[in-house]
């Protein structure tokens, strides 16, 4: 009998049948999860997916392959996909169709799948950090139904918003983050994700899908700026602390400021000085919960000269101040 979805390597005898393996296990979960560490002559990282009880699926794939992956799916069930983009610019060929299909950072995409077949190409130095979420059509358009769109007065058809990318909001990108760094284990990560799921759908509806103009153009950068913008981001991640000016980081990725400024909101949501703030607000309650130091000591090595602006920032973004919020820790 044929599983729900089912994939299979286009070339007999191949190394990466363990890989193919995972693949159909993740895909036909069942009330269940798994997690899979990519085989070594496949490249590295790992696939993690999780199946609720209305078998509305989420897999998560942080991958980077080291050689080609020539994969064919089969879909015995009508569904909706939803990919978010949680790394680079991630993309494959389709050679059926003829298409590269691509996804970029600060990008969804949303789409059915009618289609029984479908032959995907990876090629090697992919890295594919995407997020899937694949709804049973049936449960989606039940869902779709019953919501009115209100600024419109009336109901809309589901098929207006059946395929294409949105830019994701920032409460969307941070209910993302939410389920990929899930800390829970067992029972409890599966309650957890379970909650998550429907949350993040009923948020994405709202404030992405049903929001026309939030669908994604970006036509005024090409793929060099847009390697630029990448480039950015990785500075500022591998430092947050560092007090880099917009001027300096243009210069060091060679990108002119008001492109900067402008791709960086574009492709990541947000400004690169709210960006800035929420990572060093992450650093500092990753200091708190793994160190022993003070409020002050946390909020130095954050990047912040000020405690008192570091104390307002973290009680706006985690409803707490700090010292409060490291009295609950050690207790």
């Amino acid at each position: 009998m044929r599983e729900e979805y089912e994939y299979r390597l286009n070339s007999s005898g191949s190394s990466l049948s363990g890989l193919c393996e995972a693949w159909n296990k993740v895909y036909n979960l069942n009330g269940s999860q798994m997690e899979y560490e990519i085989p070594e002559q496949a490249g590295s990282g790992r696939l993690t997916g999780f199946c609720s009880g209305r078998r509305i699926r989420v897999i998560n794939y942080d991958i980077n392959f080291s050689k080609p992956v020539d994969m064919t799916g089969y879909s015995g069930t009508p569904h909706m996909d939803l990919l978010f983009c949680l790394g680079e610019q991630a993309g494959w060929d389709l050679p059926e169709s003829g298409k590269v299909f691509h996804i970029c950072p600060g990008e969804s995409y949303i789409g059915t799948s009618f289609e029984t077949r479908k032959r995907s190409v990876f090629s090697p130095g992919t890295h594919m950090h995407i997020l899937e979420i694949k709804v049973p059509l049936a449960d989606i358009q039940n869902i779709y139904e019953n919501i009115d769109n209100t600024r419109a007065g009336e109901r809309s058809s589901f098929k207006e918003f059946s395929t294409g990318k949105y830019r994701l909001t920032p409460s969307v990108q941070a209910m993302i983050r939410q389920m990929s760094d899930c800390p829970y284990k067992g029972y409890l990560r599966q309650l957890y994700m379970e909650g998550k799921v429907y949350e993040l759908i009923a948020v994405y509806f709202s404030e992405t899908v049903l929001q026309k103009d939030n669908a994604i153009l970006i036509p005024d950068f090409s793929k060099a700026d847009l390697n630029c913008i990448y480039q950015a981001k990785r500075l500022l991640d591998e430092a947050p602390e560092r007090n880099v000016s917009l001027s300096l980081l243009s210069r060091c990725v060679g990108l002119n400021e008001y492109k900067l400024k402008k791709g960086f909101k574009v492709v990541y949501g947000v400004s690169v000085h709210s960006y800035v703030i929420q990572k060093r607000l992450e650093l500092a309650k990753t200091i708190l919960d793994m160190e022993d130091v003070t409020v002050s000591d946390a909020a130095g090595r954050a990047g912040y000269g000020n405690v008192s602006h570091f104390a307002a920032a973290f009680r706006k973004r985690y409803g707490s101040n700090p010292g409060q919020y490291l009295r609950d820790v050690r207790d």
